[in-house]
Formats: structure tokens, C-alpha cells, sequence
């Protein structure tokens, strides 16, 4: 069965009855601009065909939640943040019932076909899938970007991450066989038809210093443009320094911060010239951007591990393959292989060969749409 069929029948198994409610969104690969989207820069990702599906309807006075990958919740409504997987969805439903939703409490449950910490923003599918199908049971507005917004601030202000508005818009918003070139300061779009095979390998490394390391890198982030701003009052985000200026106003930087901002401006513009480059239908150049991401991930943003940097390297030397980088915040997690149209799948079979990476696995992306409303 799909998630959606799954999801309906764990609600009536969990529940004795059937959902209100029920929508499907899906995760994300970004293509290119890695830790730029907190800093308002540019960013391409695509939604995956794998999707997360919601089901939802009443608990009087109770917030329940059940998943088919994680232990159920029951607490009093409404939900208070409380460290589990449920929080994601639990955020969505007290902020929007905050917000006037009339609601005594609610019942959830979730099955999904996205994998857990590989780079896929699982998370950000749950989230919007959440809103979409309470927005759907309680008559408000479905429409993409509004979903988002509920879902990062979800993220944000209730269980307490701070990430970008990347994942969840590109969840609700993404389009089939397209990436989004979203600018994170705007939130304006525009879809970029992916032309290249998309190939995700799990590198099958821990991931236990991502968070803490991902706040280090915004705390970073945060002093270095505050430090910018004795000599640039004007300036409002690292992305806004031209790559002219760059060199001249990293002089007044300490280390590691000089490292973190040059990465985040060549980010920025990396983004920019490879949705051109897909476009233009120039693959080689977009490769090659990919390949130039990871060395700056690696050496100036320095969220990379040598298991990462030795699935990369391998992955080049496999014929066809155009780039290489690793996805994700980094610290563990999957590296993405930018491949010629139609060798994907012959080189996931490739990596997965190979006994001396030993990836536990490797599959073809293929981009898919954002969120729906279920019938």
C-alpha cells in the first residue's frame, strides 16, 4: 500500500474510526546551496517521489499520535514540546489551533516512505503534511507557501531547531521532473527543469553531532555578519556581499569566520549559475558546481567527514557521473551523485558494488510534486 492507504488504516486500527483527514507531502534532495538558506541566500532543491502521509481527526481533550516508525504519543491538549518524533506534528496542531482552529484535541497517524537521516528532510515532509491535512479538516487555506510558513515555524519555535524555510516550502511547493530556485530572503520562485539523473547514497554514518554543530555554524554566522556591520552598517545578510568586496571585508574577520562567510557568498552565487547551467542544459558546468560545493562544505564550512569525502571521491571515478557532494547539513548523512540523463540506476547498482564503500544504500531520485490533499 502507498502511505496514504497506510496511514488511513493505522488511523482506524489506532483510533476505531476514520480520518477527517488526510494529505501526503514530500521530502526534499537540495541540489546546490547547502547553509545558505538561514542566511537568505539561494537554494535548489527538488521534492522526492517518496512521500509522508498524514491522516487526522478528533481526540476530545487529547493530543494522540501514532506512527508506523516510532512509539505512540498520548498527552493532554494541548500538546506541550516534549523531545519525540511526535513534536513535529504536535507543533503543527497547537500553533494552528492558537491561531483560531475550533478544536478540543487531536488524533494523528503517520506512515512514510521517506527515509530517516539521510538528507531527505523528513521532517519538513511530516510537518507540512500535518498542516496541509488539519488545514484540509478544519477549513483553512492549503495553498503551498502558506503550509510552509506553519511548518517552519512548527520547526522553529516548538521543537526548537533552527533551520531555514528551504525544507518545508520546497516539501509543499516543488513540482514533478523540477527543482526550485527559491531566494530564501524573498521566498519568490522559480522552477528549473532537472534534466540530469539524481543518485542519493547513505553514507550509514551517525549523525550524533549534527545538531550541536549546526547551531555552532549559525552562531557563526550570526557573529561574523555582526562583526561585518562595524564596517558595513547597511549590510542585512552574509549573501548580500558582492564577490568583489569579499576579499577586502574578510580582512576584518578572525578565523574560522572569514572560512564560514567566503563559503556562504560562493554558495550563493554557486546556486545561481547551476539552475542557469540546468537550464541551459549545460550538465558538465552543473557538475562541476557540484563538485566545487563539496570542497567549500569541506574545507571552509568544515561539516564534512572523511566517510563522506571517501563516497565522493569514489562516486567521481564512476563513469557518467558529472559531480558529487555531500547533502544535507552534513556531520553524516548521504551524498548526493549528479549522474548523465538515464545512467542513475546503473550507478547506484555501481556504488552499492562496491565492497570497499560499503554504502548500506543507493537509489535513484526521481523528483516528484509537493503537497496534496488526499480524497
Amino acid at each position: 500500500m502507498n502511505p496514504a492507504d497506510r496511514a488511513a488504516a493505522l488511523f482506524r486500527a489506532a483510533f476505531g474510526e476514520r480520518p477527517s483527514a488526510l494529505a501526503t507531502a514530500a521530502g526534499r534532495v537540495n541540489l546546490i546551496g547547502e547553509h545558505v538558506d538561514y542566511h537568505g541566500g539561494h537554494v535548489l532543491p527538488v521534492a522526492t517521489a517518496e512521500r509522508t502521509a498524514v491522516a487526522v481527526g478528533p481526540a476530545p481533550h487529547r493530543f494522540r499520535a501514532v506512527s508506523e516508525h516510532g512509539p505512540a504519543a498520548d498527552a493532554p491538549w494541548p500538546p506541550a514540546p516534549g523531545g519525540g518524533w511526535s513534536d513535529y506534528v504536535g507543533g503543527v496542531a497547537a500553533l494552528m489551533a492558537a491561531a483560531g482552529a475550533s478544536t478540543s484535541g487531536v488524533a494523528v497517524a503517520v506512515a512514510s516512505d521517506l527515509a530517516l537521516g539521510v538528507g531527505q528532510s523528513s521532517s519538513a515532509a511530516l510537518e507540512v503534511a500535518a498542516a496541509a491535512a488539519l488545514a484540509a479538516w478544519w477549513g483553512r487555506s492549503t495553498e503551498p507557501g502558506t503550509l510552509a510558513a506553519i511548518a517552519h515555524r512548527a520547526e522553529t519555535d516548538f521543537v526548537g531547531v533552527p533551520c531555514g524555510v528551504m525544507d518545508q516550502l520546497a516539501s509543499a511547493a516543488a513540482l514533478p521532473g523540477c527543482a526550485l530556485l527559491l531566494d530564501c530572503r524573498t521566498l519568490e520562485t522559480r522552477v528549473v527543469r532537472v534534466g540530469v539523473d539524481l543518485v542519493l547514497a547513505d553514507s550509514g554514518e551517525s549523525r550524533a553531532l549534527r545538531r550541536s554543530a549546526y547551531a555552532e555554524r549559525r552562531r557563526e554566522g550570526e557573529e561574523a555578519r555582526a562583526r561585518l556591520r562595524v564596517v558595513w552598517p547597511a549590510l542585512q545578510s552574509l549573501v548580500e556581499i558582492p564577490p568583489a568586496r569579499l576579499s577586502a571585508l574578510l580582512q576584518s574577520l578572525p578565523s574560522p569566520l572569514d572560512r564560514r562567510v567566503r563559503h556562504v557568498v560562493g554558495e550563493n552565487q554557486r546556486a545561481l549559475l547551476a539552475a542557469r547551467a540546468l537550464e541551459e542544459g549545460d550538465y558538465a558546468a552543473f557538475g562541476s558546481l557540484v563538485n566545487a560545493s563539496h570542497k567549500s562544505l569541506r574545507d571552509l564550512y568544515e561539516c564534512s567527514t572523511p566517510r563522506l569525502d571517501a563516497i565522493v571521491e569514489a562516486a567521481r571515478g564512476v563513469p557518467r557521473v558529472l559531480g558529487a557532494r555531500l547533502v544535507g547539513a552534513g556531520w553524516g548523512g548521504a551524498v548526493l551523485v549528479v549522474a548523465e540523463p538515464g545512467a542513475g540506476g546503473l550507478i547506484a547498482d555501481q556504488l552499492l558494488a562496491d565492497p570497499q564503500l560499503a554504502v548500506p544504500a543507493a537509489r535513484l531520485v526521481r523528483p516528484g510534486g509537493g503537497v496534496r490533499v488526499e480524497s
